[in-house]
């Protein structure tokens, strides 16, 4: 009885502390990796140099890591200043799960860099330079050197072990 008074007491204390922290910051161990780079005011997210991100839905599990399995959808326009929301023409859409492994090579650049630090249940976009993406040679619909924008939703990640 009194180990079991004790674990309800804890769950209390601890519920009450995750209560306190400010709804705008998910805290997992991966998370408050110093790596991650923080929002903007605007919410945007200077990734690396010629990608930026901004989250469009929050997350609510762990953050991916290089090595990481990723289930996401994914939906790709090519970038547009003078478009609503910079998206221009409509490109693809991954009909299935897309998976791939984060860090092994396997997407490009800008997928490589831009998804590591999103949480699972993540909601995010990607602006990524042609450099980070396609490059001088483009792909199909996808012209040399183009700007590109993802949206891409992190649905489930798998570790490697």
């Amino acid at each position: 009885m009194k180990n079991q008074f004790i674990a309800i007491i804890f769950l209390i204390s601890f519920t009450l502390v995750s209560c306190d922290m400010n709804e705008d910051k998910v805290m997992t161990n991966e998370s408050m990796n110093a790596e991650c780079p923080v929002a903007d005011e605007s919410g945007l997210i200077q990734v690396a140099p010629g990608l930026s991100a901004r989250v469009l839905k929050k997350g609510f599990g762990r953050a991916a890591v290089a090595g990481d399995y990723a289930d996401t959808n994914v939906w790709l326009w090519l970038y547009d200043e003078s478009a609503e929301n910079k998206h221009g023409m409509f490109i693809w859409e991954s009909d299935n799960v897309f998976q791939f492994q984060l860090g092994a090579g396997q997407v490009i650049k800008g997928w490589d860099l831009g998804v590591p630090c999103m949480l699972e249940g993540e909601t995010r976009e990607l602006i990524v330079a042609g450099d980070l993406a396609y490059g001088p040679l483009g792909r199909g619909e996808i012209p040399p050197n183009a700007t590109l924008i993802f949206t891409i939703e992190l649905l489930k990640l798998t570790s490697p072990d």
